[in-house]
């Protein structure tokens, strides 16, 4: 295997770890789970290095677990106003055991994707 092929499969696993902890640090500060929804990071890009500031973009799934919702606005369910948001980056900060502070940076970049029978008090967004 040449070295350019072990760099790009190096760099591939470290963004699969930090997808994973992304999403499980997302999932768990905003309580997800329990009311029936999945956070899925589809791709991070970071900035500085170590990791200074961390770009995504993800998928919140609705799922019927959780239905009804009041609405199908991601940026409602999430709730990352800036006492999560920096719950979220400490945890990512700790869990990467770096000691300068982490940004993270999801802005608008989360989609929506509803599940089967999922029903909402308002209706989606935009309907």
């Amino acid at each position: 295997m040449s070295p350019i092929d072990r760099d790009r499969r190096s760099r591939k696993r470290s963004d699969q770890a930090l997808k994973a902890l992304v999403e499980n640090s997302v999932a768990e500060v905003c309580r997800l789970r329990d009311r029936g929804l999945a956070f899925q990071v589809d791709a991070v890009e970071t900035s500085g290095r170590p990791a200074e500031r961390i770009a995504v973009w993800a998928t919140l799934h609705f799922t019927s677990a959780g239905s009804p919702f009041c609405c199908g606005e991601p940026g409602c369910h999430l709730g990352l106003g800036e006492d999560r948001l920096a719950a979220v980056e400490n945890r990512i900060r700790r869990a990467m055991r770096l000691r300068q502070a982490v940004v993270l940076d999801i802005g608008d970049r989360v989609r929506a994707e509803y599940g089967r029978n999922v029903e909402f008090h308002h209706g989606r967004h935009g309907e």
